[in-house]
This record gives structure tokens, C-alpha cells and sequence, in this order.
């Protein structure tokens, strides 16, 4: 069933990644509903799944408690900047302003830098080695999103390169 999941996964940010490319390339518009439904309901499909890896998965080590216990606090510092961050933008997107108030003034990606966290630390928690070494394919998928939406706030605010050097990540 682990591997289902992961093929899920794999799938899903496929999906998601090339609606970020899209996007960049101004061929999607942020108008269109359905577009918006569909990538939110891929959204949630890829979590389901990912967090389903981590019951599935078939290598398991026994780590200290400590470890687990930092495991669980970068999870829970992951949804809480998640939260943040898209309780943030949700709230001035139709503004048509740069977000830079709250935890955006400290941090640039706060939702990415959150499923950073998330998708290491509930692994730790959990004690899933294989869906914590596949970390690393989903880490890399998110600083793609990252970088590619750093293109387009630059190319959208003027001001972004300066907020860009007044914060981190």
C-alpha cells in the first residue's frame, strides 16, 4: 500500500507543479473556479496521501524520544506557519498588494517552509524511515514552487527584490 500512496504522491505534485509552471507562464487565470477547485482537491489528495505513507510504511526504526519529540514539535511549527501564512494570504490577496504583515515580515514562504517542517518532523514522530527519505523528492518539489513563485512576485511588485533582502527563506 506504501508504494500506491507514493505513486499518489509523486502524481499529485507532478500535477500541482505544472499548474505552478502554468501559472508563471500566465497561460491559467486565477479566475477560472474550477481550475482553483481542482487544484485544491489535488492539494488534498497528495496529503492524504503522504499522510497515509507514513501509516503504511513498511521500514520502521525505533528512535529515541527526544528525537520523536522533535519530530512532533517541527510538525506542529510546520501547520502552525501553514496556517499562518495561508491565513495571511487568503486575507490580502484580493487586495492586489505584496503580503509582507505578520509572519510574512520575517519570512517570505511561510507555507512552503511549513510542509518543510511537516513533511520532515511527522516522519521523525511517526518513526517512517522510507516516507522520511522521500522527504527529500517532496523538499525538492517545494523549492521549485518556491523559486518559480519568487519569478513571479518579482515580476508582478517592483518592491518584492527589497522585501526579498529583508527576509529569510
Amino acid at each position: 500500500m506504501f508504494w500506491v500512496f507514493f505513486i499518489v504522491c509523486l502524481l499529485c505534485f507532478g500535477v500541482r507543479t505544472a499548474y505552478n509552471c502554468l501559472k508563471c507562464r500566465q497561460q491559467e487565470s486565477s479566475a477560472i473556479r474550477w481550475v482553483n477547485t481542482a487544484v485544491y482537491l489535488n492539494m488534498a489528495i497528495l496529503w492524504g496521501a503522504w499522510f497515509s505513507m507514513n501509516f503504511w510504511d513498511p521500514v520502521r526504526n525505533t528512535l529515541p524520544t527526544w528525537l520523536r519529540i522533535l519530530g512532533l514539535l517541527f510538525f506542529i511549527a510546520g501547520i502552525l506557519l501553514f496556517v499562518l501564512g495561508d491565513t495571511a494570504m487568503r486575507g490580502l490577496a484580493q487586495s492586489g498588494k505584496l503580503v509582507t504583515k505578520g509572519v510574512f515580515s520575517k519570512i517570505r514562504h511561510p507555507v512552503y517552509l511549513g510542509f518543510i517542517l511537516w513533511v520532515i518532523g511527522f516522519p521523525v514522530f511517526m518513526q517512517s524511515m522510507l516516507t522520511l527519505a522521500s522527504s527529500v523528492i517532496w523538499i525538492i518539489f517545494f523549492l521549485y514552487w518556491k523559486h518559480q513563485e519568487e519569478l513571479e512576485l518579482e515580476r508582478k511588485y517592483p518592491e518584492y527584490r527589497d522585501y526579498k533582502r529583508s527576509t529569510w527563506f
